[in-house]
């Protein structure tokens, strides 16, 4: 019995340390960041690219923060793919008074849909400028300063530019552990960045140049696979000094988030399935973190059980991980202006291993991605 009991604290404790490693080494470089408030004076022109299928109502709503942006030189590009409403139609009329505004229409028959990447490509063919930056049509910046603050990080040494994009408030568990979800990725694909290993972006706001693009045949490495237009590419050209993290309220875009559980789990799968396509050492790295993490709140059950004479250390253990967790979570929070659900991350953290459990399993099984 003390052999059961000492290796399951062995294991505890194991499962901790391989978690700390990585909230001191490698999240504490994203939660004590301090940029430089140095303001870009070379301001490069940027070619915004939205890509929308049957997005009239969004780009009703949210365009005109795009196009309001206080930046010198810019242009937006609404990419039309396929849509079947109403969105050539409104952006064609919008056209005539808003002169940065261009439309790129794509008939494409539905057999030849590969997500949104055909799309994406004919609109940055279609770019004007050799910066492009990408949003999705159901986002708006915060500010009207949102270009100029991502062009902060358009430097003559940087081919990429990281922004964070978050989910719009509502009041809902689903919408309380999505905006936790979000946080949490992109705690981690900022810290990677930051120290010189990028592994993925999201589409949502993010940017790169023309030329990067045309330098790796664009999508050409993953065209076979639905998804990954934004991580898939930021994981293949990214390198250890190409990256720019830019991440002050200026630069945040806000998205609508899905409502329903399904709808959720439907676009996380897609987000998971293309981490298989990450190079070796991010799945490795990823996988080592995720699975200790899994595998932390599997031992805490089991000690509790069986190790309950042993009690106060397994508290202390807990209690050590929870110290840590909470001073990276917490500065990072104030970072990315969600700190106001801080007193719930240890309740999303339990949540977060069954999550990781339960959709890497499906991303396993999952041999095809369909939209």
């Amino acid at each position: 019995m003390n052999i059961i009991i000492w290796a399951l604290l062995g294991l505890l404790v194991l499962c901790v340390i391989v978690q700390s490693v990585y909230y001191l080494f490698v999240f504490s470089k994203f939660a004590f960041d301090k940029p430089l408030n140095i303001q870009n004076s070379d301001l490069p022109p940027v070619s915004v690219i939205i890509s929308a299928k049957n997005e009239e109502k969004n780009l009703r709503e949210f365009l005109p923060s795009i196009l309001g942006q206080k930046y010198p030189v810019f242009e937006v590009l609404v990419v039309n793919d396929g849509s079947w409403d109403e969105t050539s139609e409104f952006v064609e009329n919008l056209m005539k008074t808003e002169p940065k505004l261009r439309l790129v229409d794509v008939k494409v028959e539905e057999k030849y849909q590969k997500g949104k990447k055909m799309a994406i490509t004919l609109g940055i063919k279609a770019a004007t400028h050799e910066w492009l930056l990408f949003t999705d049509a159901d986002c708006r910046p915060l500010t009207e300063n949102w270009i100029r603050e991502m062009a902060n990080g358009m430097t003559s040494d940087k081919e990429i530019v990281l922004g964070y994009s978050r989910y719009k408030r509502k009041i809902s568990l689903l919408n309380l552990f999505i905006r936790w979800e979000t946080f949490y990725t992109a705690l981690q694909y900022f810290s990677y960045a930051l120290k010189g290993n990028a592994y993925m972006g999201v589409g949502r706001n993010l940017a790169y140049r023309k030329s990067l693009f045309f330098k790796v045949k664009g999508f050409a490495s993953h065209i076979h696979l639905m998804a990954g237009d934004d991580d898939l590419f930021v994981n293949e050209t990214a390198n250890s000094s190409n990256v720019a993290v830019i991440y002050n309220r200026d630069s945040i875009v806000e998205s609508l988030p899905k409502t329903n559980i399904s709808a959720w789990f439907a676009q996380k799968r897609r987000h998971i399935f293309t981490g298989k396509f990450y190079k070796a050492k991010h799945k490795f790295q990823l996988g080592m973190f995720n699975i200790s993490h899994i595998l932390f709140y599997i031992f805490l059950a089991l000690s509790l059980v069986f190790c309950r004479d042993y009690l106060y250390y397994i508290i202390a253990i807990f209690a050590f991980r929870f110290i840590i967790q909470a001073i990276i979570f917490y500065n990072s929070m104030k970072k990315l202006r969600i700190a106001k659900i801080f007193g719930l991350f240890w309740l999303f953290d339990v949540f977060a291993a069954l999550y990781f459990l339960t959709i890497g399993f499906v991303a396993i099984m999952t041999k095809k991605l369909k939209w």
